[in-house]
């Protein structure tokens, strides 16, 4: 049996995000994935420019029943939580059952953030 290629998307290639605000990528349509799919999430967030610190960041994914739903985020949901100097990490998730699913990036209070993220699908 042929291995499947591993598919890579980018939610966000080195977006700002302010301080106490949050990065919302596009919704993505889990329907196109086999059953078996195993998924990993890729972030390096960085400090922007001049700015001391990148603020303590999270990052989660949310599920939604319809692709303008309201999307929730799901126990287990958090990707990674990084502190204020910065940070990277390729984790594993695993999406519970649902038609769509978006990534979260949230910023704290302290600092502005550049945030990568992406999705590995196989």
């Amino acid at each position: 049996m042929a291995e499947r290629p591993i598919r890579t998307f980018t939610l966000f290639k080195s977006q700002t995000i302010k301080a106490g605000t949050s990065g919302v990528s596009d919704p993505i349509d889990l329907r196109d994935f086999p059953d078996d799919t195993k998924f990993s999430v890729y972030y390096n967030i960085e400090k922007s420019g001049t700015s001391g610190t990148c603020g303590s960041t999270s990052i989660t994914y949310q599920t939604g029943n319809y692709y303008a739903d309201t999307y929730i985020t799901p126990t287990g949901g958090t990707c990674g939580t990084i502190g204020d100097s910065g940070g990277s990490d390729l984790v594993s998730i695993n999406p519970p059952l649902a038609p769509f699913m978006k990534v979260s990036v949230a910023v704290g209070t302290s600092g502005t953030a550049i945030a990568t993220v992406l999705l590995h699908a196989k």
